[in-house]
C-alpha cells in the first residue's frame, strides 16, 4: 500500500505537508505545492487509512447504529434510511445488534469509542431493567464529552437529542379506531417487559380502553416478545376463555407480531377478520402483501432513519437541534379488521 510518506517524496515536500493537504487541513499550503501533491496522490493511487486519521483525530467517518434486532424488518427500513444520508455524506455505517441484552449494548459502545465513532444512533427504544440506564447514561456521557454525536429513535432513558414516533398516541388511536368499528373486547399483545416502548405502546392501548369506557381485563393482555412466533404462541390460550370474554379484535404491539397472531389464528380456524379483527404497529412493506392485508399503525421507518442521520450531521456541526421531535403516524385500515361479526368458537 502506498503511504502518506512516498506521496510527500514525489512531491517533494514535507510529510507534514502532504499530510495537511490529504486531509484536508485549514492550515494554508501554497496552491502550486497543493497541486502536486493531489497530483502524487493520485498518480500512485493513495488512499488515506481512515482508522490512523480517525485515531490522530480522535473521530472516524464512522458512524454505529445500535438495533435491538438486525433480523426485524422494522431495523432494516431505519437502517436503509440511514445509510441513504450517510453514504451521500461520506460516513460508513456499522451495525450493531445487541438482542435487547444490555451487557451486549455496554460491550457494542466500547468497541465504537474505541474505533473513535464519530456518531451513534440507538434506532430502538431504552432497556429498563434495574440499574441499567444509570449506567448506559455514563458510557454515553463519556463519548459525548469526547465530541460524538449521540441521538435515540425511541423513547429511551437516555437523555439526548431524539427524533420519536408517537408511539403512546399510535396505540391509543388505534384502539379509537377498533371501537368506532364496534368492538369491545380488545386483545392487546404486549412486546418485551424489559423494552421501554412496548411498554408505552401498552398504555396508549389502556388510555384507549379508558376513553371508550371500557374496563381492562387481564385475560385479554397476552405477553409477546415481538417476533412472530410469540405473535402465534399468545393466541393458543384464547379457546380457553369462555365465550364472552373472547376478543373480537386484537391488537398487536409491533407488525411481526401480527403477523404471527394472524396465523395462530389460522391454525385454530378463526377467520380474520371475520371472526377476530387483527391489527398492528409500524407498516412494514410485508403488511401489505399478506392476507387479508394488515390494518396497521404507519411509521415511515425509512423517513425516521433519514431525518436520525441528519440530526446526528447537524450535532457535528455544532448546529443547535430540538431536543425531542416527534414524527407523524397515522392509521392505515386494510382488510385485518372489520365490525364485529361471528364470534370464534
Amino acid at each position: 500500500m502506498t503511504s502518506i510518506v512516498q506521496v510527500a517524496e514525489l512531491a517533494g515536500v514535507s510529510i507534514a505537508t502532504a499530510s495537511r493537504v490529504i486531509s484536508k487541513s485549514n492550515y494554508p499550503v501554497n496552491s502550486r505545492t497543493r497541486e502536486r501533491v493531489l497530483e502524487a496522490a493520485a498518480k500512485l493511487n493513495y488512499t488515506p487509512n481512515a482508522l490512523a486519521r480517525g485515531m490522530k483525530t480522535q473521530h472516524s467517518n464512522m458512524l454505529g447504529i445500535i438495533v435491538g434486532d438486525n433480523t426485524d424488518p422494522y431495523y432494516a427500513e431505519i437502517m436503509r434510511g440511514v445509510e441513504d444520508v450517510a453514504n451521500e455524506n461520506g460516513y460508513l455505517t456499522i451495525v450493531c445488534n445487541t438482542d435487547r441484552q444490555p451487557v451486549k449494548e455496554l460491550k457494542y459502545l466500547q468497541t465504537l469509542r474505541d474505533f473513535r465513532t464519530s456518531g451513534i444512533i440507538f434506532a430502538g427504544g431504552g432497556l429498563s431493567e434495574p440499574g441499567y440506564p444509570e449506567k448506559l447514561a455514563e458510557k454515553v456521557r463519556e463519548l459525548t464529552e469526547r465530541g460524538t454525536a449521540v441521538i435515540t429513535l425511541s423513547q429511551h432513558t437516555l437523555h439526548v437529542p431524539s427524533y420519536q414516533p408517537d408511539n403512546f398516541g399510535g396505540a391509543r388511536q388505534m384502539v379509537n379506531k377498533l371501537t368506532a368499528l364496534g368492538h369491545r373486547r380488545i386483545a392487546f399483545v404486549t412486546g418485551p417487559a424489559n423494552f421501554i416502548v412496548a411498554n408505552i405502546r401498552l398504555q396508549g392501548y389502556m388510555a384507549g380502553l379508558i376513553e371508550a369506557g371500557l374496563s381492562l381485563n387481564p385475560n385479554l393482555l397476552l405477553p409477546g416478545d415481538f417476533s412472530m412466533a410469540g405473535g402465534e404462541q399468545a393466541v393458543r390460550s384464547l379457546p380457553y376463555l369462555p365465550l364472552s370474554e373472547r376478543p373480537t379484535a386484537i391488537f398487536a404491539a409491533n407488525d411481526e407480531t401480527a403477523l404471527g397472531v394472524m396465523m395462530g389464528l389460522r391454525r385454530l380456524d378463526w377467520p380474520v377478520p371475520q371472526a377476530v379483527s387483527v391489527c398492528g404497529f409500524g407498516d412494514l412493506p410485508v403488511a401489505q402483501a399478506v392476507n387479508p392485508t394488515l390494518t396497521t399503525v404507519r411509521i415511515d421507518l425509512r423517513e425516521l432513519g433519514r431525518n436520525g442521520m441528519l440530526k446526528v450531521l447537524a450535532i457535528l456541526k455544532n448546529e443547535t437541534v430540538p431536543t425531542i421531535e416527534i414524527a407523524p403516524i397515522s392509521i392505515v385500515e386494510r382488510a385485518s379488521t372489520a365490525p364485529p361479526g361471528l364470534s370464534p368458537d
